[in-house]
């Protein structure tokens, strides 16, 4: 918000011989924050008005004219006349323009003197808006070429600085949100009387109703009450569709908002002055001369007024004729019921929006504006009437012979009701650590147009229309702090209970795993929480799996992601995607987050968000280095980080065959613990590795953090080392194909008696010499014991054991 020191001078006295930074720090004390003064002067010197009397054509140059301009002396203050010689082509006989006398200096630093050009005299010279530092698209349509045509009636003689109030101070405000009421003039008149000790004053509202009865011109309505509370016009006629005078335009451009034409100019001047947005329809281009506030209908769409076609859905709130839109609600209006030149009957529309509705709107369409951002804090329903009476007021003012219907059409099906709030002042002093009297707090909320009753200890004040952030307590005790001073409030220590800080069991857990995925040499990424349920369909997982009982997201960020992931996969296979597309082929990532299960839907309660550790692995396993050969990276790669965050977290698990449908069903595998699927791995399967256009071989893993919290892990137990030296045996055992390797390890360690410290399996033979359907498996058992070196005899017995468990299986030994 922008407000120019000049203008606030209209609503209360602002001494602007004090510097202006000493009144914004007092502003910005009080929680109206001024984020910079501007001045607007850009050092402009000796450039006056003048009136163009006398044209002719310069005697040796085709291109330039000769000018005869009355002004006035900048000394004596006579009026003179001074001959200036111009190329520009925009000049005409009896125009004001502005006038660089002899020594003057331009914005940019240009000084200006007295010369000749091809022969003639030139006293200065013209100036365009760019030289007097205006920027181009804050003037007028047209008037940001050539020379700067002044309106008609301006005095000559004058400074420019005065003329085009470039002698001005512009707050700029950096205010919170729920300051809704500052964000117009008369709100911040309000501030800047209570905090400078005077007294505001707002303008009188006269309308000179002169016209047929408003009912019989236009019928308004509301078909939705919650996004549109009130809805209120007036009709004008005889309008003559022109340029503002400059002290409006003036005013505009110092509030960061460029002059259009009279009937625009008015309803954006009243906008920043009330903060109530309006907007003004061609009468004779609304379809039956009627306006609804409604739903946009299905396949509906708006040309608006910046010339572009808009898609509108259904939860977007227009305003609508007996044909369709003309005008997006509380954002832009449209194209083809734009007042223009040819206007002479006005419809003019003020209204409240509900702000979330206007902000989701605007976002959708990318179509912010000074309109919608007011309508997002909050306009105060109370003042709508006195902001659309003002409009129609200054039509009046600024344009002879304009009629104003009688009455005013105003839809408001609910009044908001007066608020209060109670309080005591021992509890206000308590909640600031302060100890205002309660004289003080009472002066201090009444100078805030806040009424007050009191009875006994209990305070009541009645909050006034417009400051609809104040709803309890602690709000009525941040008015009294910023109005009192917050420099007088005393520091004081708060008490506080403290205690050390402690991770969660979760949270210790999946650090424990991250810290063990990037020793194993992965990398950490960071994805959205969201996903597209047909992302489970490239994953190839039925309809009937739970993971599409998704939660549905009420406003998405994009169309990429309506609802809440149930699965980290599709945004490890998206990343791996992405990364490939930009050449990076050895890729060894993780990520860990929440998937979230809903538990019913609708939804009534909060989802079950359970914790996930994902994984994706493919290329090569180590940098291109001459002494050292590249590989893959296959499945034992994964299996083997798998064993390692496992190893980490003391958990024995059995592995088993993985039903999971995006894995190689020949290349994946699961850990379970009694029952519990506690992680999978595998290779992707080709068909959704082709779904997501990867090439050659890639593999995933998912951990499910949240079962294995449920787990009872192994406790560290430590023991002596023993000084005796170990033995080992190795055993080729030919097992039928359908006995696995887990099961042959699991009897070995079963059998292995008090001495066996190890037994892994080092090969894998099928071939010749092996009978059909079999296979040879070759262990390396590791025997050693606390109490003396042991021998043949010790370990056989063992051996004897293991071979007899493994011969029910189908086993022999080779």
């Amino acid at each position: 918000m922008k407000a120019s020191l000049t203008w606030m001078k209209d609503y209360v006295p602002v001494d602007t011989t004090k510097p202006a930074q000493e009144l914004a720090d007092v502003l910005t004390q009080a929680g109206i924050p001024v984020e910079d003064v501007i001045s607007m002067d850009p050092g402009l010197k000796k450039i006056f008005t003048g009136k163009i009397i006398e044209i002719t054509k310069h005697p040796d140059a085709d291109k330039l004219q000769v000018c005869q301009v009355a002004c006035l002396d900048d000394k004596t203050g006579e009026e003179i006349t001074k001959q200036i010689v111009t190329a520009a082509t925009n000049v005409a006989v009896g125009q004001v323009v502005p006038v660089a006398y002899h020594k003057s200096r331009l914005a940019d630093g240009t000084e200006i003197k007295k010369g000749k050009l091809r022969g003639e005299v030139s006293d200065g010279m013209f100036c365009s808006v760019a030289e007097l530092g205006i920027p181009k698209d804050m003037v007028m349509p047209g008037e940001g070429e050539g020379i700067y045509i002044l309106p008609e009636g301006t005095p000559i003689g004058m400074d420019i600085r005065d003329a085009v109030m470039l002698n001005d101070i512009v707050y700029e405000f950096e205010l919170t949100p729920n300051r809704a009421d500052c964000f117009s003039m008369i709100g911040l008149s309000r501030e800047f009387a209570v905090l400078t000790k005077s007294q505001n004053t707002e303008p009188t509202v006269k309308v000179n109703e002169n016209g047929s009865a408003v009912n019989d011109m236009v019928k308004i309505g509301i078909d939705d009450a919650e996004l549109c509370s009130r809805f209120m016009a007036r009709v004008i006629s005889n309008v003559k569709v022109g340029p503002s005078p400059l002290w409006l335009q003036n005013r505009l451009r110092n509030g960061g908002i460029r002059p259009i034409n009279n009937v625009v100019d008015v309803t954006n001047y009243v906008m920043l002055e009330y903060g109530q947005p309006m907007h003004a329809y061609d009468y004779d281009k609304v379809a039956g001369h009627q306006l609804t506030a409604r739903a946009a209908k299905a396949g509906e769409a708006l040309k608006t007024l910046d010339g572009t076609d808009r898609e509108l859905t259904t939860d977007m709130l227009v305003i609508a004729d007996a044909n369709g839109p003309v005008g997006v609600a509380g954002v832009m209006g449209g194209l083809d019921s734009e007042v223009t030149d040819a206007t002479t009957t006005i419809i003019l529309e003020a209204a409240v929006f509900k702000g979330s509705s206007i902000r989701r709107t605007a976002r959708a369409l990318g179509m912010r504006s000074e309109a919608s951002g007011r309508f997002e804090r909050g306009v105060n329903a109370e003042y709508t009437p006195v902001a659309l009476n003002r409009a129609a007021q200054l039509l009046q003012e600024l344009t002879e012979d304009i009629t104003v219907a009688k009455g005013v059409v105003d839809v408001y099906p609910a009044p908001a009701e007066a608020h209060t709030v109670s309080f005591t002042v021992a509890a206000v002093n308590s909640y600031l650590g302060t100890d205002i009297s309660v004289e003080r707090m009472q002066e201090i909320l009444t100078t805030l147009s806040f009424t007050w009753s009191q009875d006994g200890d209990v305070i009541t004040v009645g909050v006034p229309s417009w400051r609809g952030d104040v709803t309890v307590m602690p709000d009525i005790a941040e008015e009294v702090a910023r109005i009192y001073g917050y420099d007088f409030i005393p520091n004081t220590t708060p008490w506080a209970n403290l205690n050390s800080g402690t991770m969660s069991d979760k949270k210790l857990l999946a650090k424990a795993i991250r810290q063990t995925l990037v020793t194993q040499g992965l990398s950490e990424i960071i994805t959205f929480s969201f996903m597209h349920t047909d992302s489970l369909k490239k994953l190839l997982i039925p309809e009937t799996d739970s993971r599409y009982q998704a939660v549905p997201i009420l406003n998405p960020i994009t169309e990429e992601f309506p609802v809440m992931r149930t699965t980290l996969i599709p945004s490890m296979l998206d990343t791996a995607a992405r990364n490939l597309a930009q050449k990076n082929h050895d890729l060894w990532l993780f990520e860990a987050g929440a998937i979230y299960e809903p538990k019913a839907l609708p939804i009534t309660e909060l989802p079950v968000e359970k914790y996930h550790v994902s994984g994706f692995m493919m290329g090569k396993t180590t940098e291109l280095q001459w002494a050292q050969p590249q590989r893959e990276t296959d499945f034992y790669d994964v299996k083997g980080v798998l064993e390692a965050v496992l190893k980490e977290l003391r958990i024995e698990a059995e592995i088993e065959r993985s039903k999971e449908t995006y894995l190689h069903p020949g290349v994946s595998a699961q850990y379970v613990v009694d029952g519990t699927v506690i992680a999978t791995l595998g290779e992707v399967h080709p068909q959704v590795m082709k779904a997501y256009d990867l090439p050659g071989k890639a593999y995933l893993f998912d951990i499910d953090v949240t079962a294995i919290l449920e787990l009872t892990r192994g406790q560290l137990r430590y023991q002596g080392i023993s000084k005796f030296p170990g033995t080992s045996r190795d055993l080729a055992i030919v097992a039928p194909k359908t006995v696995s390797s887990e099961a042959i390890s699991q009897v070995i360690y079963e059998k292995g008696g008090q001495y066996l410290e190890r037994a892994f399996v080092f090969d894998v033979y099928e071939g010749a010499h092996i009978e059909e359907g079999h296979r040879s498996l070759a262990y390396n058992l590791s025997f050693r014991s606390n109490e003396g070196t042991l021998t043949d005899e010790d370990i056989q017995p063992t051996i004897d054991d293991i071979l007899a468990a493994l011969a029910e299986l189908g086993c022999k030994l080779r």
